[in-house]
Formats: C-alpha cells, sequence, structure tokens
C-alpha cells in the first residue's frame, strides 16, 4: 500500500476534529453512568478514537494488515464483526446488563483497557515501520523479522480486550471463536496475494518467519533474504 508521506493540511484538520467531536461524545455518552464506572469507558473510548484518527490520518486500512490492496470480502465480515460487537459490549455495559462479569470489576476492565493499549501501541510501530519503505516493497525488518503479520496479531489482541474492557462473557466467546475465525481468514487471503506479488522472496520469508506468533529470539538472527545463489536460481 502507498503511504502519502507529506503532510496533508486538509486531512489534518479533518482528523483533528472529528477526533475532538467523538471524545466528547464519549463523556456525554457515557456521563449518565456513576463516578466508579464512566473513567473505564472514556479511557478506552479515547484510546480508540486517537488510534482510529491516527490511521486514518495515514490512510492505513484499520481491518488489515497494509502491505497489500484490501481483501475486500473478509475485511466487510470483520468490520461488521468488529462494530457489531462493540456496540453490544457498550450496550451491555451502560443498560443491558445482560452478559455482564460483575464479579470481576474492574480488573477485568483494566486488564482489557492494558491489552488493548499494547494492540494500538503494535499497529503504531508496524505503522511507522511500513511508512518508511518505499512502496510495494515487503517489510522484513523490526517486529516483521519475527511475526509475519504484527499488524493482525495487534488487532487480535483489541478484539480480545474490548469485551473485556466492557466486562461482557458473551462479548469475550464471540471474539476468541467468530472474531479470531474470521482474522484467520483474512491473513490467510492475504498471504495468497503476497505469494501471488512478491513470489519467491516472500516464499523464502514465510519458511524463515512464524505465521503469528512471534519468536522473539530471532530479532536479530533470523535472515530474510534470499541468499544471492537462490536468487538467482531459475525456476525449473
Amino acid at each position: 500500500m502507498a503511504f502519502i508521506k507529506t503532510f496533508r493540511f486538509g486531512r489534518f484538520l479533518w482528523t483533528a476534529f472529528v477526533t475532538w467531536y467523538f471524545i466528547n461524545f464519549s463523556k456525554n455518552f457515557f456521563g449518565s453512568l456513576t463516578s466508579d464506572r464512566i473513567q473505564i469507558p472514556v479511557i478506552f473510548f479515547l484510546i480508540l478514537v486517537l488510534w482510529m484518527a491516527i490511521e486514518y490520518y495515514f490512510s492505513s486500512p484499520l481491518f488489515q494488515s497494509g502491505i497489500v490492496k484490501p481483501v475486500f470480502f473478509e475485511r466487510i465480515l470483520f468490520s461488521i464483526f468488529f462494530y457489531a460487537t462493540t456496540i453490544y459490549c457498550i450496550a451491555d455495559f451502560t443498560t443491558l446488563h445482560w452478559t455482564q462479569v460483575n464479579f470481576a470489576y474492574s480488573y477485568l476492565n483494566i486488564i482489557g483497557i492494558v491489552i488493548f493499549g499494547i494492540g494500538v501501541l503494535l499497529r503504531y510501530f508496524t505503522l511507522f515501520e511500513l511508512l518508511r519503505l518505499p512502496a510495494q516493497k515487503l517489510p522484513k525488518s523490526g517486529i516483521f523479522q519475527v511475526c509475519r503479520h504484527p499488524r493482525y496479531l495487534a488487532t487480535i489482541l483489541q478484539t480480545i480486550a474490548i469485551p473485556m474492557v466492557f466486562s461482557s462473557y458473551l462479548g469475550i466467546i464471540l471474539a476468541l471463536f467468530l472474531g479470531l475465525y474470521i482474522i484467520y481468514r483474512e491473513m490467510r487471503a492475504e498471504e495468497k496475494i503476497l505469494i501471488k506479488n512478491f513470489q519467491d522472496e516472500y516464499t523464502f520469508y514465510q519458511k524463515n518467519v512464524p505465521f503469528i506468533i512471534p519468536k522473539l529470539s530471532r530479532l536479530s538472527l533470523v535472515r530474510v533474504e534470499p541468499s544471492s545463489k537462490q536468487k538467482s536460481k531459475k525456476p525449473k
């Protein structure tokens, strides 16, 4: 995906306005909650809005790695799941109270915010790694040395964290089974495109770097470039 690195004043103003609006919206929306329950959703919403604003400004897909053009069906499917589940978890926390894990409040909620924050930081880290690379170049440095899909790993963390933030056990079940399944489908669909686009380069990368679970011990040791002999080898 080609990122625009120059400063875009109009897009920046629009992003700043939307961020300001939704931060104030969250304060008003959760204003009916008691003082001991309002802090967690407001903090979460602040992190969520700032994350989405930065991703939007840099034209980064929210539910895709950003390396290839969007896998349309899987991306739409996950978008529907993500927003629907988030809306349900918020409604359950504020008004419905159908599937609340009340006995774990506020420990579960705080853990959820921490996990979500880690996911956001990982998304930022990989986003700026992609921004510094030329367009259509396979990223193989930094976190991409130890995990082929670190942005999807971040999305997994965020998907699991949101129902924890709002202490919904139904949301946690949906995230662990339906959400992870959809993300897995999206990763596999993207891998097919990456193999088609980068061919032997990506095949070699696949053999040396784990799919989704990072192996941090390989951070400075793994070779993700084929040797000159492999590069020059002609396919049979």
